[in-house]
């Protein structure tokens, strides 16, 4: 009994702690065709995407508007046919459409957490709809 008794309070304290939410948005589960989408979104600027090699896909939804922006870590070969590392992505989907918000340079995997604390729903001052 006292196991149960730990076992539901370490329940509440997570949920209380905010691990299901981020900032403004909820955790979302990301679909199999959320999932190509944002592959194929990020693929589009990458010099080889047949190289990619994807990792820490999370995913936020923004209460407001229900759009999702999902956040991960790509590498793919580089002009030296060499993998710089891991690249974190932010990929805004929006209706049915997507559009990628920022890609930034190699980092060093100990900086993979911070990428995901970072990970907030995109919201600009004006609703603007993806083309």
């Amino acid at each position: 009994m006292g196991k149960f008794k730990n076992a539901t309070l370490a329940a509440a304290l997570l949920a209380l702690s905010g691990c299901s939410t981020v900032e403004t948005g909820w955790i979302h589960e990301l679909t199999p065709a959320d999932i190509e989408v944002t592959k194929a979104t990020v693929s589009g600027h990458l010099l080889d995407p047949r190289s990619a090699h994807w990792s820490h896909m999370i995913a936020v939804r923004d209460n407001a508007y229900g759009d999702v922006t999902v956040c991960g870590m790509v590498n793919s070969k580089a002009i030296n046919g060499g993998y710089p590392g891991m690249r974190p992505y932010r990929v805004l989907l929006q209706g049915g459409s997507s559009q990628l918000v920022s890609l930034a340079p190699p980092i060093r995997l100990w900086d993979n957490a911070a990428h995901h604390r970072g990970c907030k729903p995109h919201v600009t001052s004006e609703r603007r709809y993806v083309k």
